[in-house]
């Protein structure tokens, strides 16, 4: 990633860590009790509240007028996912099902549809395959439009957009991914395709784009899990 970060001490970086993982799964600002009461850390709530303002100061975390909790900036998932986030392991059970629709007879195109529309199950978000700059099939909006995020009715249209014009845009996402098994995560305004969301995107055999898209709050361990789990096999 490109951005210049202020690197964090290991206390903030724990601090943030559990801001943005509690943020994902709760979508609820987090406050420096429910931190103290409910993850052990080794400190007192005054220290813990003294760490979310100075995130907070240095980009990495916002509050809403109406909550003393925090919430991730752009910038905090960035560094989350550069520098804090670990390495998710797949269950047995979705590599089964995954293999399982691989080793189905069909052509590559319908195998491919098959898995996206597995990808945007698991991730509970849309999934885009680019077999070429001017054919895209994407699945899962109704998945995506399910998040929280999108109860907002301009965020929907905003973000509906992107659909619209994916064709258009793919080829930026072409030009900059990386092929080397890593899936990349594009996040908020890194994101080629706009809106707010990011991606998580890598390359397929064939010259394929397979990506998933989702709000800035997305599950960022699991979907580039699945994600690079599926360049390893496809590349094998």
């Amino acid at each position: 990633m490109s951005d210049n970060f202020f690197m964090l001490g290991e206390r903030k970086s724990q601090v943030l860590g559990l801001v943005v993982e509690r943020y994902i799964d709760s979508v609820q600002p987090v406050g420096s009790r429910v931190l103290f009461h409910t993850d052990h850390l080794s400190v007192s709530e005054a220290t813990i509240r003294n760490e979310l303002r100075a995130l907070e100061d240095a980009g990495y975390l916002t509050h809403p007028h109406t909550s003393a909790g925090r919430v991730p900036t752009e910038l905090g998932y960035k560094y989350y996912i550069a520098h804090i986030m670990q390495t998710y392991t797949i269950k047995k059970d979705t590599k089964d099902d995954v293999l399982r629709i691989l080793a189905d007879e069909q052509d590559q195109e319908n195998v491919y549809k098959n898995i996206a529309k597995y990808v945007s199950y698991y991730s509970g978000n849309a999934a885009l395959l680019a077999f070429s700059r001017h054919r895209v099939y994407y699945t899962g909006m109704s998945h995506l439009f399910s998040q929280p995020e999108f109860q907002d009715y301009a965020n929907t249209v905003q973000v509906s957009g992107i659909f619209d014009h994916c064709e258009d845009r793919m080829h930026l996402v072409r030009e900059g991914i990386k092929r080397d098994g890593v899936p990349q995560v594009l996040v908020g305004h890194q994101n080629p395709l706009g809106g707010a969301c990011s991606i998580v995107v890598t390359a397929l055999p064939g010259d394929i784009i397979l990506l998933i898209l989702g709000p800035i709050r997305m599950r960022y361990k699991e979907n580039s899990a699945i994600i690079h789990f599926l360049h390893t096999v496809l590349h094998n």
